[in-house]
């Protein structure tokens, strides 16, 4: 009897310590940094990006199922932590390109109006690595801002 009580306490603290790494596991959110993510292609990009957005959302689902209710906002990721802004901040930086307001966000929220500058260069890039996907990211954001003119060409100065 004290055999059997001993190999269903172990059994139970197995159990016990697996699950609580699967619960800490699920919630880990990979945040890249602006080194990881120069000389990535579009293709590698749009899919970092796209991983983040999903383990944000997982997350947040997890979150809800261990408490019993769900955010509102579904786990949507602070645009501080999307691959695809972290470079186009870098790239604006890079190349000193002016009207970019650091404070304000790239994308319309409920609290806040995203500058015309910034929703146009977000689309602009997007539009470059979604017909060009082998290309490098930071080139494509490049290419955009030269081609809104935010860049003097070289082929045309």
């Amino acid at each position: 009897m004290k055999k059997l009580a001993i190999i269903g306490l172990f059994i139970g603290a197995s159990v016990a310590a697996l699950s609580l790494y699967a619960w800490a596991q699920s919630s880990d959110v990979r945040h890249y940094t602006v080194d990881e993510l120069v000389g990535l292609t579009c293709e590698d990009i749009g899919q970092a990006h796209e991983q983040v957005i999903f383990a944000y959302h997982d997350a947040a689902l997890a979150r809800g199922s261990q408490t019993g209710s769900v955010e509102t906002d579904l786990g949507l990721p602070g645009e501080e932590v999307l691959p695809f802004v972290i470079l186009l901040r870098k790239v604006i930086e890079d190349n000193n390109l002016t009207g970019f307001d650091p404070a304000k966000p790239f994308f319309h929220s409920a609290t806040a109006t995203a500058p015309r500058l910034h929703t146009d260069f977000y689309a602009e890039a997007s539009s470059v690595c979604a017909t060009n996907p082998a290309m490098d990211a930071v080139e494509a954001m490049v290419q955009s801002a030269r081609n809104l003119g935010l860049i003097a060409d070289p082929a045309n100065p």
